[in-house]
């Protein structure tokens, strides 16, 4: 989402694995939820609208300026403090990997490099790994040093400054020296490190960025209820029920997965590359632009059946449960219930399908 503030194989950090016939059942994929910058008190509440707990949170790195990329204090100690509070809890953070807005001219605030430009390409070359040996050191200080990291997500799409479609090989590159960079800080083995497309084609097909399976720990999807296929959404005004769900299920079956590089797609990739599979981002959607399918529990239905069938072997999953400032998500009461929900029926499928015992 574009929200910045932030076969007998074992894989280690979220544990997930493919067991043999007549063994014990595979473990269900992890829950978590984002639910808005600095916000471990809204994860709580989430967990207990849900009725279980909440293992992992979402979070997002600020890319105002290389100190924020360098995860402040005020950044991670809420989170550090709400990770170390029960056993089994992990943050899962974005990060940007290129520090000021979308043009590329650089920081906006900072100390570091203000208003100098900056490229993947310089990237790509190790000038920016101080900056993520910085990020290292600071997660592993705070007791964070198990954490999952999508470094530089969606960035097949054009909405990021760190977007890849001119030069995919560079976004690989850079991506390898992060990687090493971090890994080489002591404490900091227990990264694991999330390769994260937006779902679908998007500007460009993700792959061209793939940086190689050494540098990868999970492959990350993020999948939200639109559709730009022909009868589907947006529906014209007044449009009959049963022909919206028509809608809903023509969109799920030939975009969401089965579209062009959606999830049918990088179930295969990750398979291949022998990667279990992550939804870091997920949600149905009411936004602006009207390619949404709204109140759709059918949406949520789907999703509960791709993520829980073993043979897509998705190890993680969080819900985006928040209203950003390009669509509306949010499903559960809020932070201070009750709060409405404009997806009551997605809610309550979401709450049908997730809740604990």
């Amino acid at each position: 989402m574009r929200c910045l503030f932030l076969v007998g194989t074992v894989f280690v950090g979220l544990a997930f694995c493919s067991l043999a016939a007549n063994s014990v059942p595979a473990p269900q994929p992890v829950l978590g939820v984002f639910r808005g910058a600095l916000n471990p008190a809204g994860v709580d509440t989430f967990s207990t609208w849900i009725g279980r707990p909440v293992d992992i949170a979402d979070e997002f790195d600020g890319s105002e300026s290389w100190n924020n990329i360098e995860g402040p204090g005020w950044l991670l100690n809420p989170w550090a403090k709400w990770v170390t509070a029960k056993p089994g809890r992990q943050l899962i953070l974005a990060v940007p990997i290129l520090a000021g807005p979308w043009n590329r001219t650089g920081p906006t605030s900072g100390t570091v490099d203000l208003n100098q430009p900056v490229s993947l390409e310089t990237g790509a070359t190790g000038a920016y790994n101080a900056h993520f040996t910085k990020l290292a050191q600071a997660l592993v200080s705070r007791g964070l040093g198990h954490s999952i990291l999508r470094i530089g997500w969606e960035f097949n799409g054009g909405w990021y400054s760190w977007r890849a479609k001119d030069s995919p090989g560079a976004y690989s590159e850079y991506w390898r020296q992060i990687v090493k960079t971090m890994r080489a800080v002591p404490g900091a083995e227990g990264l694991k490190f999330c390769w994260n497309p937006a779902n679908g084609y998007q500007a460009f097909p993700a792959e061209k960025a793939w940086p190689g399976d050494d540098w990868v720990d999970y492959i990350g999807v993020d999948v939200y209820d639109q559709s730009w296929i022909a009868n589907t959404y947006p529906w014209p005004a007044g449009e009959d029920p049963a022909k919206i769900e028509e809608r809903r299920h023509k969109a799920w079956d030939g975009w969401c997965l089965n579209g062009s590089h959606q999830l049918t797609y990088w179930v295969k990739f990750a398979t291949d590359h022998n990667k279990p599979l992550a939804i870091p981002e997920w949600g149905v959607s009411s936004s602006k632009g009207g390619h949404d399918g709204l109140d759709n529990a059918y949406f949520v239905e789907q999703m509960h059946t791709f993520i829980t069938n073993p043979a897509n072997r998705v190890a993680f999953h969080c819900y985006f449960d928040i209203h950003a400032h390009d669509g509306n998500h949010q499903i559960s009461p809020g932070n201070k219930a009750p709060e409405p929900t404009e997806f009551p029926q997605a809610s309550q499928k979401y709450l049908e399908l997730f809740k604990g015992p």
